[in-house]
């Protein structure tokens, strides 16, 4: 057996051991695995800025870092991102669409995740006897089943705009300060005729932003847009519940996660550089974007949860058209992530 093989029945082993057995034990609440899968980058941007997006992202993808966000988008926005990961044994997609209402500035989003895994091989019970177990590993799979985890996102975000007075020289500072709600309802299966179970629940995020020229604030026309960003995610804990005769119940605590980020406009090399670094509840996360004439962009992040975090990623624009790449490395294996996004 190759390594690649090998590495693809731990990866199998791992997580057929987590979807059939934790399903079914006895347990009230309070584990962290109700909407885990959603800490996976929903797009190729977020995975080249290493998930630092929080208190930048104005588009379509914003709910599922700071619902806030898309109180930014000024017209219909579309994203959609697929993943191989894993050394392709999962697959993750999104689907996602943003417009605002022309209703007292209120904008809203849909959005649908989902992480999947196929093919996973099911393997008798193994008997007492080392004889018995050598014909059981011998004979191979039984059967094959599948485990996938979803979510539908509905999000509502206000965009505010107000004038700050300084004090100083009469000056005031034009602010944006975009506030959003998102509701989600969670689901999960696994098993097939011999085994199954389902899992479902509802959780809600709250975020804010606010945007200011920080040019305007210190009077120097060179600098550049100050972003900061505060998300509140599974306020009053998300649970999702098992259709398992112990009727588990799983719960994801309250999460707060902050960070801020700069944007420079670098007129003499006919691009931007921005810079963003975010504060999840364990770890930090940086990412760093230069783009060239609003058309290519180059990316580098680093996750600080894993040892290999370190993260890369570039864009392509074309008119309202963006397509995407995502490096991120993993101890699993690598994952290759494409996306595109399409502001009408």
């Amino acid at each position: 057996m190759t390594t690649t093989s090998n590495t693809r029945l731990r990866i199998m082993t791992l997580i057929a051991a987590l979807a059939m057995g934790a399903a079914p034990r006895a347990r009230a609440e309070g584990t962290a695995a109700a909407d885990a899968f959603l800490l996976l980058p929903v797009s190729a941007r977020e995975v080249g800025l290493g998930q630092a997006t929080l208190p930048v992202v104005r588009d379509a993808t914003a709910f599922h870092w700071n619902p806030a966000g898309i109180g930014m988008v000024s017209s219909p926005d579309f994203a959609a991102s697929y993943a191989r990961m894993y050394e392709g044994v999962a697959n993750h997609q999104m689907v996602a669409v943003a417009a605002p209402t022309g209703y007292r500035d209120l904008s809203v989003g849909l959005a649908w995740v989902r992480l999947g895994v196929d093919d996973i091989p099911r393997y008798p019970v193994l008997g007492p006897l080392s004889g018995d177990r050598f014909l059981t590993a011998l004979a191979g799979a039984t059967g094959y089943f599948g485990y996938a985890q979803s979510a539908l996102f509905l999000t509502i975000a206000r965009r505010n705009e107000f004038d700050l007075e300084l004090g100083w020289q009469y000056l005031t500072l034009p602010m944006s300060v975009p506030v959003g709600v998102t509701i989600k309802y969670l689901s999960a299966s696994t098993g097939d005729s011999s085994f199954a179970a389902e899992g479902s629940g509802i959780g809600i995020d709250v975020g804010a932003q606010s945007h200011f020229s920080l040019a305007r604030a210190l009077d120097t026309d060179y600098l550049g847009t100050m972003s900061f960003g505060l998300t509140l995610a599974n306020v009053g804990g998300t649970r999702m519940t098992w259709n398992t005769p112990t009727d588990r119940t799983d719960k994801q605590d309250l999460a707060v996660r902050w960070g801020a980020a700069y944007d420079q406009p670098i007129p003499i090399a006919r691009g931007n550089l921005s810079g963003s670094l975010v504060r999840w509840p364990t770890a930090w996360h940086w990412g760093v974007d230069y783009t060239f004439m609003d058309r290519v962009s180059v990316r580098v992040g680093r996750d600080m949860i894993e040892e290999n975090g370190l993260s890369f990623g570039a864009g392509v624009s074309w008119r309202a058209l963006t397509l995407d790449y995502g490096l991120q490395r993993h101890d699993l294996g690598a994952s290759h992530r494409v996306s595109l996004h399409y502001d009408m």
